[in-house]
């Protein structure tokens, strides 16, 4: 076959094929009829004999690697491999190691990190003794550094979820972010106007030249890739501070790369402006109060009630001197009739923030009611919409699909959840009997990061007498206290409001009664109860709404 023809086998170790024994032949028959990456490592010398699929993997190695000693092919995986090839050789059975990681010299010229998964298993010839080991080999470098890089984001997301202060940010971001010394090589966050920061740009990546150790630059010296990246953000680019990285020599710098730092920046940009948002408020006047607090209660539209289903929505301003908030609350009628509700939160707390959050609601609004699509697919669009139309801002939310249960009880209830969520507390289920639930599903990434990472959808049933909560993190964020705390808090005095009897008004109403009129954020609640289907709908729910009604105002507002 062409891929041994070329291969002057009598000037090496093996000597010619014809020469070759049944048990070197028949090994090598096998190795050829896979399409799975295998090699043959023969004989003392570790001569290399292996199929296409591997030639694949070790790239620039081929041809030159095919009857090539393993320890002069692979010297910088020697270490390694050389001492568990000479146990299998030396009578010590097969072996099996999973995802280690191997600097490899395969693209001109340079070590890269890679990871495999790979199995030894000796070749034994007719007198027993081991002729040579079988090396059946997966690359899974990809799903490693996948692994690891979102690893960094969840820890670097937990970190910052109760930063307040934005001067704490380098500390409290730093340390998360040069433990991943394989992925951020001295991070830094630059300020603003740093001479190193790009003027024009959001993302450069450099090439940088390393010094001798006397000062000067040598001939041949290393060099090294330098990425700069201006964290998103609501404030003009030359207002906002830049993180820079070097890259480890043995990371290619590639999409896959400059796609996760584009998130790393993005999850320092989001905390950095929650950070801000108090200073901001301090710094407002009354006025921008007033404008954003109107705006926000034109926006906050009546909501349907469809049959046997009650919705119900409450806003509450932040008690600063700037209301302004990117917290909003929503529920529509989609083309084909059925009912779609969510609730948000746009990043930062200004003027600037409000208007985000107009154009997120109205773009979320007529794509979810043009789209028959599930609440993640909405989603995907909303954040292909808002890249698209410009709307700079970064925002989180809970979009959900009220669905008819075809596996319920049809008398007494029969509905549904879908939702998807786009980096927001979780929804709270109370169940008919009180009892509480946070539905604590992996949430996918923000919107407006913009990096068609896929979104999942998630469902829950719906019972009679069950009511599905949404809630933005003003209600339960608190000025030095973490976040589980307040989730564990919001649990408590829901169960006990709903064992209490709470209608959904009144558990809306006692929410806000219990955390007061001095929130420090703004706050948007949604709830929807199901009422069960063979008895006439409860007063207290009021009359069924559907668009006609809302077109012709004959309701106010949740």
């Amino acid at each position: 076959m062409p891929l041994y023809d070329a291969v002057d086998w009598a000037a090496g170790p093996l000597g010619p094929p014809e020469d070759w024994d049944e048990t070197l032949r028949g090994a090598l028959a096998l190795a050829l009829t896979t399409r799975f990456p295998v090699t043959l490592i023969w004989g003392p010398e570790h001569v290399l004999v292996y199929n296409a699929a591997y030639a694949e993997i070790i790239e620039d190695k081929h041809p030159h690697a095919l009857g090539g000693r393993c320890a002069e092919v692979f010297p910088e995986a020697w270490p390694v491999i050389g001492p568990m090839l000479a146990d299998v050789m030396a009578g010590g059975g097969p072996t099996w190691t999973e995802d280690v990681r191997m600097p490899l010299v395969r693209r001109g010229g340079r070590s890269e990190e890679c990871f495999f998964t790979y199995s030894y298993s000796p070749v034994t010839a007719p007198d027993g003794r081991v002729a040579g080991v079988l090396d059946i080999t997966a690359e899974t470098t990809r799903q490693v550094v996948d692994r690891r890089r979102l690893a960094l984001l969840a820890q670097l997301t937990d970190r910052l979820s109760d930063l307040e202060d934005a001067e704490a940010l380098p500390a409290a971001a730093m340390p998360v972010l040069r433990s991943a010394r394989h992925d951020l090589v001295d991070p830094a966050l630059l300020a603003p106007d740093d001479p190193l920061a790009p003027l024009d740009r959001d993302l450069v990546v450099e090439e940088v030249v390393e010094e001798a150790a006397e000062g000067g630059v040598e001939a041949g010296a290393g060099r090294r890739h330098r990425v700069l990246l201006r964290l998103p953000g609501v404030l003009p680019r030359a207002q906002r501070p830049v993180l820079v990285t070097g890259v480890d020599p043995e990371v290619p710098v590639d999409r896959v790369l400059l796609e996760f730092l584009v998130l790393v920046a993005g999850v320092l940009g989001t905390a950095l402006e929650r950070a801000r948002a108090h200073a901001v408020e301090r710094a407002s006047g009354q006025l921008a109060r007033s404008m954003s607090e109107a705006l926000q209660r034109d926006l906050l539209t009546p909501l349907p009630q469809p049959d046997h289903v009650q919705l119900a929505a409450r806003y509450q301003p932040a008690a600063s001197e700037l209301a302004v908030g990117g917290d909003w609350y929503d529920a529509f009628t989609t083309s084909d009739g059925g009912t779609s509700f969510v609730v948000g939160d746009v990043s930062g707390h200004d003027a600037g923030a409000a208007v985000a959050m107009a154009q997120v609601r109205n773009v979320l609004r007529g794509v979810g009611h043009a789209l028959d699509e599930p609440p993640a697919a909405v989603l995907d669009a909303l954040d292909r919409a808002m890249r698209d139309l410009a709307v700079g801002a970064l925002a989180t939310a809970v979009l959900a699909r009220l669905e008819d249960d075809e596996h319920g009880d049809e008398g007494t209830g029969g509905h549904r959840v879908r939702w998807a969520n786009a980096g927001h507390l979780p929804p709270v289920l109370v169940h008919p009997d009180g009892r509480v639930e946070l539905l604590q599903r992996r949430s996918d990434l923000l919107l407006g990061l913009s990096t068609g990472a896929a979104r999942r959808d998630h469902e829950v049933p719906l019972p009679a007498g069950a009511t599905f909560l949404l809630v933005t993190d003003g209600l339960v964020e608190r000025r030095g206290a973490h976040l589980s705390d307040g989730l564990a808090w919001l649990r408590r005095t829901v169960e006990r409001l709903a064992r209490a009897g709470a209608t959904v008004e009144e558990l809306l109403d006692g929410l806000l009664a219990e955390v007061g009129p001095d929130v420090e954020d703004d706050v948007a609640l949604l709830a929807v109860r199901a009422h069960p289907r063979d008895r006439p709908r409860p007063p207290e729910a009021g009359p069924e709404v559907g668009p006609d009604e809302l077109l012709r105002g004959e309701v106010g507002a949740g």
